[in-house]
C-alpha cells in the first residue's frame, strides 16, 4: 500500500457530494472534472492526467508511462486509453477514463496494492481507497453479519464483497464500467489463466532461474525507486533473503531487522546474520514482546475487512520505531514468496505433469519428488494424482475453518467463498488452479498493519511481472529432490550463501502465538464470550470458555483458531458506536 487518498465520483448526483467533499475533505484537490466524473486526490498520492481530457492515473506506475509521474498533475500528459495503460505498465495504480458521452471506466492494476472500494448513493458511484473518506461524506457503513461469518469460515477468501454492507472492492485486474443512467458493471481484464494455462507454460526450464532472478531484481529496483532508505524484515528464510540479494544487486540503500522469540523455532538470527553479512547490509536483532499486543485493538480498523492479526502488533511496532530511528521511508517484505513460488504440498503437480507429458520418466520423477517433500509413500502420491485427474472437477477449493464456530455459522452456504479465478477451465491443469489459489489466498494477509498508514509497504514478490512469470513455470518444476521452491533457489544460488539456498527448515511464529495465548487466555475467553460474535450466535461459547480455562499441553492449532476470532471481534468493536475508530454508526 502507498500513502495518499483519492475520491472518484461518477454520475448525475456528484455535484452535491463534491460540495460536501470540499467541506469535509479539504485536503483533497480536484484534478479532473467532466459532466459525469470528478477526481480528487491529496498531495501524497502520485497522479498524472491523461491527454485529451480523458481522465487520470493515480498511484505508482512502472513501465513506459511511468515517466509522467512526479510531474505536476495540473499539466496534461499524453496517455493512450486505459487498456493500453494496463497492458503496458504494472504497479499500484488505478486509472479513470471518462467518455464524452458521460460514461467512464475505472481499472485497477493487476496485483496492485492501491485499493479501490466503491458504493452507490444518490445516483452516484463513489470510489475511494480509504473508507474514512466515505464516512466524512456522511455515508453510513454497517457491519455485514453474513460477510463476517464467511470471513471466519475462510480467512483466505477475498472476493469483491467486503464486510461492510453495500461496499464492494474493485479487485486487482478488474475494471468498473459506468454508463450514464445505468448501474455499473464489473469485469476482469486480466486473467491469471493466460499465464497458467497449458499453452502458456514455459518449455525452456533451464533458462527459467535466470529469467526469474532478472525479473525479481528489476521488480525490486522499480518498486523501491524514490525511497532513500528501505527497511526489510529478514528472517533468513528463502523469500526475505531473495529480497535482500535483489536490493543489493539493484543498489538500493536498505537495512534489515530480524525478530527473535524465546523459543528456538522463532530464533533465526544465524541465518539472518549470514545473509546480512553476505550482502553487506546492517542487521538489527530485536526480541519480540507479547506486552506490545493489545487484543482489543484492530490494526485493520481503517479497512473494510478484519484482516489484521493481533499477534503482528509486536513486530509492527518494532518496524515503526526502528524506521524512525534509522530514517527509513519505506518497508519491504518477502511476504507472498511461498505463494508465487508454488510452495504447495499436494499431488496436483504430478497430475499436471501427467496431463502435459503423459506417464513417462518425468512423471515418475515428480512422483518421487513429491513423496520426498511430503514424507509420503510414492504409490500414495500417484494414486492421489490419478484420483485428481479422474475427479469431475479440477477446481481448487479452500478448506474451511469450522473450529470454535457455532452450528449456525458452520451451516452457511459456502459457494461464494471461492474466487472465479480458482475455477479450472476445461482441460486445464489442477495444480495451476492451486497455484492461483495460493496467490489469491495471501492477499488477505498483506494489509492491516499500522505501518502501512504512514510509509509505503512494498511486496515485490507479489508484483505483476513476478506473478505472471511464476505462473508460467510448471508446478512440478518448483520441486525436486525433496526440496521446494527449486526454481527460486536456483535463481539466487549465485547471490546468496549455500546454507540459505539449501535450507530446509522454516521459521515459525508458533511459539510467540502460543505464548501470547497462554499469557492472555483468560482475557481472551472473556473478550470472546462476552462479545459481539457471541451475541450474534456465531461462535461456540462453551468450547471457547473450556479451552481458555485450561493450560496448553500440546502445541496444537487452537491458539491460531481462537486468535482468528479475536481479530474479527476487535475489528467489529472498532465499528461500534462510540468506538472512536474508523467505523460506522450502526451494526446489522
Amino acid at each position: 500500500m502507498i500513502p495518499g487518498d483519492y475520491l472518484v465520483l461518477l454520475g448525475s448526483g456528484q455535484e452535491a457530494l463534491r460540495a460536501r467533499a470540499r467541506e469535509a475533505l479539504p485536503q483533497l484537490i480536484q484534478i479532473f472534472s467532466s459532466a459525469q466524473c470528478a477526481i480528487l486526490v491529496d498531495s501524497q498520492l502520485p497522479a498524472a492526467l491523461m491527454g485529451e481530457a480523458k481522465g487520470a492515473i493515480l498511484g505508482q506506475v512502472h513501465g513506459p508511462d511511468a515517466r509522467a509521474f512526479g510531474l505536476s498533475p495540473a499539466r496534461w500528459h499524453v496517455f493512450p486509453d486505459w487498456e493500453a495503460v494496463t497492458r503496458d505498465n504494472w504497479g499500484d495504480y488505478v486509472v479513470i477514463q471518462a467518455g464524452a458521452d458521460g460514461s467512464a471506466t475505472v481499472a485497477r492494476s493487476p496485483m496492485g496494492r492501491l485499493p479501490c472500494y466503491h458504493i452507490e448513493q444518490d445516483a452516484t458511484v463513489i470510489l475511494t481507497n480509504a473508507v474514512h473518506t466515505l464516512q466524512a461524506l456522511g455515508i453510513g457503513l454497517d457491519v455485514d453479519e453474513d460477510a463476517i461469518r464467511r470471513h471466519l469460515l475462510n480467512i483466505n477468501a477475498r472476493t469483491a464483497r467486503t464486510c461492510l454492507t453495500g461496499l464492494l472492492e474493485l479487485e486487482p485486474g478488474h475494471c468498473l464500467i459506468y454508463a450514464r443512467g445505468n448501474a455499473p458493471t464489473v469485469r476482469s481484464f486480466w486473467d491469471p489463466w493466460r499465464f497458467a494455462a497449458r499453452a502458456g507454460q514455459d518449455r525452456d526450464l533451464p533458462r527459467a532461474p535466470q529469467r526469474l532472478q532478472d525479473c525479481i531484481v528489476e521488480a525490486t529496483r522499480k518498486a523501491t525507486a524514490g525511497s532513500e532508505h528501505v527497511l526489510l524484515g529478514l528472517s533468513g528464510g528463502l523469500d526475505s533473503s531473495i529480497l535482500a540479494a535483489s536490493m543489493a544487486r539493484a543498489g538500493v540503500n536498505f537495512s534489515c531487522f530480524t525478530l527473535v522469540t524465546p523459543d528456538g523455532s522463532g530464533d533465526e538470527r544465524r541465518y539472518a546474520r549470514a545473509v546480512a553479512d553476505h550482502v553487506g547490509c546492517p542487521l538489527h536483532e530485536i526480541i519480540e514482546q507479547s506486552y506490545d499486543v493489545d487484543i482489543s485493538q484492530s490494526a485493520a480498523a481503517h479497512l473494510p475487512r478484519p484482516v489484521a492479526r493481533c499477534f503482528a502488533q509486536s513486530g509492527d511496532k518494532v518496524q515503526m520505531t526502528l524506521a524512525q530511528k534509522i530514517g527509513a521511508d519505506a518497508f519491504i517484505s518477502g511476504g507472498g514468496g511461498d505463494n508465487s513460488f508454488c510452495y504447495v504440498h499436494s499431488a496436483r503437480p504430478l497430475a499436471d505433469r501427467l496431463l502435459s507429458e503423459g506417464a513417462g520418466r518425468g512423471a515418475w520423477t515428480t512422483a518421487r519428488d513429491i513423496a520426498l517433500l511430503t514424507d509420503s509413500p510414492q504409490w500414495r502420491v500417484m494414486v492421489a494424482a490419478v484420483r485428481r485427474l479422474s475427479a469431475r472437477s479440477r477446481d481448487y477449493r479452500w478448506p474451511l475453518g469450522y473450529q470454535y464456530l457455532s452450528a449456525r455459522a458452520r451451516s452457511l452456504e459456502t459457494d461464494g467463498l471461492h474466487h472465479p479465478w480458482m475455477r479450472t477451465p476445461h482441460g486445464e491443469l489442477p495444480g495451476k488452479a492451486q497455484h492461483i489459489a495460493w496467490i489469491l489466498g495471501v492477499l488477505n494477509h498483506i494489509e492491516g498493519f499500522g505501518r502501512e498508514r504512514t510509509h509505503r509497504t512494498l511486496w515485490p514478490l507479489l508484483s505483476q511481472p513476478v506473478v505472471e512469470l511464476c505462473l508460467s513455470i510448471p508446478t512440478w518444476a518448483w520441486q525436486a529432490g525433496g526440496q521446494n521452491r527449486v526454481i527460486a533457489r536456483e535463481a539466487f544460488a549465485d547471490l546468496l550463501p549455500p546454507d540459505i539456498i539449501d535450507r530446509r527448515s522454516k521459521g515459525s511464529p508458533d511459539s510467540f502465538v502460543i505464548g501470547l495465548f497462554e499469557a492472555r487466555r483468560r482475557e481472551i475467553g472473556r473478550f470472546l464470550c462476552d462479545g459481539w460474535l457471541a451475541a450474534q450466535g456465531m461462535i461456540d461459547v462453551d468450547a471457547i470458555a473450556a479451552r481458555c480455562a485450561r493450560e496448553q499441553i500440546d502445541k496444537d492449532m487452537s491458539a491460531w483458531h481462537l486468535f482468528r476470532l479475536v481479530d474479527a471481534e476487535s475489528w467489529v468493536r472498532a465499528w461500534m458506536p462510540g468506538s472512536g475508530a474508523s467505523g460506522s454508526r450502526t451494526l446489522k
